[in-house]
């Protein structure tokens, strides 16, 4: 099976060195979860659009720069890099946009979440961590206590239901 590797958080991994490849990763969040990941030992291989994100925030770590809606990279990128897990957190989620442009945010957001889960299950990723850093907007914020138990304003592309 190969060497057991025990990585600085203790997860125990056997034989190759494997990445992990995280979508968004020049964005704020992504750009933290990198670091923290390479502080663990981990190689990673961070994907963004560059929309929202700036490769400035991955401090010498490489940059394979495109969209989750491009199969063929994805592929690409999983192959090159012997992808073994998926960090995803690109996705769209300025509200006012939002508004304006349901489709493109259904498209951006969920088509795009299709293709790539598409390029890493025929790929055999055996590893997919789903995040959002985004919640179902209000219209009328109110206090925090009150809106964990109100329903959220459908009046968003984000908080209507599928």
């Amino acid at each position: 099976m190969g060497d057991r590797v025990v990585t600085p958080t203790g997860l125990r991994r056997y034989g190759a060195s494997m990445t992990w490849m995280v979508t968004g990763g020049a964005g704020y969040i992504g750009s933290h979860v990198v670091a923290a990941m390479r502080s663990a030992g981990e190689s990673v291989v961070p994907l963004d659009d560059l929309s929202t994100g700036y490769a400035s925030r991955l401090d010498g770590v490489p940059l394979v720069e495109g969209s989750t809606l491009d199969g063929p990279l994805i592929e690409r990128t999983q192959r090159e890099h012997s992808v073994h897990g998926v960090v995803h957190l690109a996705a769209k989620k300025q509200v006012e946009e939002s508004v304006r442009r349901p489709l493109y945010y259904y498209h951006q957001n969920v088509e795009s979440l299709r293709v790539l889960l598409e390029a890493v299950t025929a790929a055999g990723v055996p590893s997919f961590v789903f995040s959002s850093t985004a919640r179902p907007s209000t219209a009328h914020p109110t206090s925090p206590s009150s809106t964990r138990t109100r329903p959220a304003d459908r009046s968003t592309p984000m908080a209507r239901p599928s």
